[in-house]
């Protein structure tokens, strides 16, 4: 339990930093909102998965089997995205990769190996659709 708590204390972190980074003054044109999340590997147990959902809420989903994909148009509103997987039960040297496309290109890919006691915990860096300006004129 303590486990879930930390995974989800890092996710609203993470998303909140770059969610809450600049001021919304001038934003520049946007990238493809078209975001696809494939998470494979070796790892045998249940995954947890922590993302940004379309309108820019979080959702938690288990995966119970690899490969997964999931595929997500976002909303104008939302600046940015990532997905963070967590899990326990596994076995030592297991491995996770998370790839995230952006319009079919990829944009990030993230693996992980779990640890000595089945546990792993990968997070990909944020995709921001658009940049603000953070300086003021």
């Amino acid at each position: 339990m303590n486990f879930t708590k930390t995974l989800k204390a890092l996710s609203i972190f993470a998303i909140s930093f770059f969610v809450l980074a600049c001021s919304k003054d001038d934003p520049k044109p946007a990238k493809s909102r078209g975001i696809k999340f494939e998470v494979s590997g070796s790892f045998a147990s249940t995954l947890s998965a922590t993302y940004i959902n379309a309108s820019g809420g979080g959702t938690v989903e288990s995966i119970t089997s690899l490969p997964w994909n999931k595929n997500i148009t976002y909303t104008p509103s939302v600046p940015s995205m990532a997905i963070s997987i967590g899990a326990t039960g596994g076995t030592a040297g297991q491995t996770v990769r998370i790839k995230v496309f952006a319009g079919g290109t990829l944009v990030s890919y993230t693996p992980g190996v779990a640890d000595g006691s089945g546990m792993v915990v990968i997070t990909s860096p944020a995709y921001i659709f658009y940049v603000w300006d953070c300086q003021k004129t």
